[in-house]
């Protein structure tokens, strides 16, 4: 009966399935030891600046939030080089990329984004009734630029590029980058996702920031829940031209960052040995399962973040299934006129030996 007076735009939106929680499968598998391979988040923890700073703040728990978040926008801004005018922090980047398509999206308008990229880009447009426009990546798992300025129509409202891309982990370059950008009408809305940028070292990637001065339409995408580990906080901003920030600050909750996150993310702004500690040990993560695949004749692909993309003989969700009885949990991958995948975090040294032991045994069954 209910379903009568939904919107129909709603009626077509799919639900997110998030990687599974370890609690879920320590209750349902009777396991003590799980290992979580499958949300990209970082093994080392929390920053140790980042959890002081929280517990002080514990302290005014019974006051609200700044709205703006105007320390950490100040800190921000300091950080990039921009006025405070120019960011905007949310409540994770999901909410950030959710005001984004509040703010633009019509149903008579269209997105654009890569076939195999971050589901939340074609969430946002199925909640507003827009239509998605899924351009499939290159031969190289990489997001395929000429195909998506072709597909530019006169409804083109928003492009997302995830860059880094999520779950296949290549990138584009910033050159390859800044001539698409050249080619896009200047009424798009072009958004650069860089939740993995800290992870990534090939020479010709780049950040997209240099390029805001350019372009008002132009939107670079932060979080705090990758190279901070700050994922059960929820806070990541975004960059972009006082007046678009101006106006999707409109649609912002009263108090979307809470007072304790706020304070966190301050702390790990600052807490450089944390993150040089959490790249050392992503990169040793990401040459451990290379050259284990090599070994194994697996296909992957050259991972720029925290997490690697490896195609398998076997159906995904059966091999997810299977290693769960291990205690590992790994993220399936399965994709129209694609090879299935998994998607594996990068961990601690001893989690990933236990990873690889567990798909190995599988995949040999």
């Amino acid at each position: 009966m209910i379903e009568k007076y939904v919107r129909p735009c709603v009626l077509n939106c799919r639900d997110y399935v998030p990687g599974k929680p370890v609690e879920e499968v320590q209750r349902e598998l009777g396991l003590t030891d799980v290992y979580k391979m499958a949300s990209n988040e970082n093994p080392l923890g929390v920053s140790p600046k980042a959890m002081e700073a929280m517990q002080n703040e514990l302290n005014k728990a019974n006051r609200y939030p700044e709205s703006l978040c105007t320390d950490l926008v100040n800190c921000l801004a300091e950080k990039h080089g921009v006025s405070q005018d120019c960011i905007m922090v949310g409540n994770g980047l999901d909410n950030v990329i959710t005001l984004l398509g509040m703010t633009f999206l019509t149903e008579d308008s269209e997105i654009i984004y890569g076939d195999i990229t971050f589901p939340a880009y074609g969430n946002i447009a199925r909640k507003m009734g827009a239509k998605c426009v899924e351009v499939p990546l290159t031969d190289k798992m990489e997001l395929d630029l000429d195909a998506m300025a072709a597909a530019i129509t006169d409804k083109t409202k928003m492009i997302f590029i995830c860059n880094p891309n999520n779950p296949t982990g290549t990138v584009v370059s910033h050159n390859a980058f800044a001539a698409f950008i050249q080619k896009v009408p200047e009424h798009i809305i072009i958004v650069s996702d860089e939740a993995y940028f800290e992870f990534a070292d090939n020479p010709g990637f780049g950040s997209m920031m240099d390029m805001l001065p350019q372009r008002d339409t132009l939107v670079v995408l932060r979080t705090f829940s990758k190279v901070y580990g700050l994922a059960a906080l929820r806070v990541g901003y975004a960059v972009s031209s006082p007046e678009l920030i101006r106006y999707v600050l409109k649609l912002r909750e009263p108090f979307p960052v809470n007072r304790i996150a706020q304070a966190g993310a301050i702390a790990a702004l600052n807490d450089k040995e944390f993150e040089e500690k959490t790249l050392k040990l992503n990169k040793a993560g990401r040459d451990y399962f290379m050259s284990a695949f090599e070994e194994m004749g697996l296909k992957y692909y050259d991972s720029q973040t925290n997490f690697i993309y490896v195609e398998i003989d076997k159906n995904a969700q059966e091999v997810f299934q299977r290693m769960l009885q291990d205690g590992v949990i790994v993220r399936p991958q399965s994709f129209p006129g694609h090879p299935d995948a998994l998607r594996i975090s990068f961990g601690l040294e001893e989690e990933n030996e236990i990873t690889l032991k567990s798909l190995k045994k599988v995949l040999g069954e």
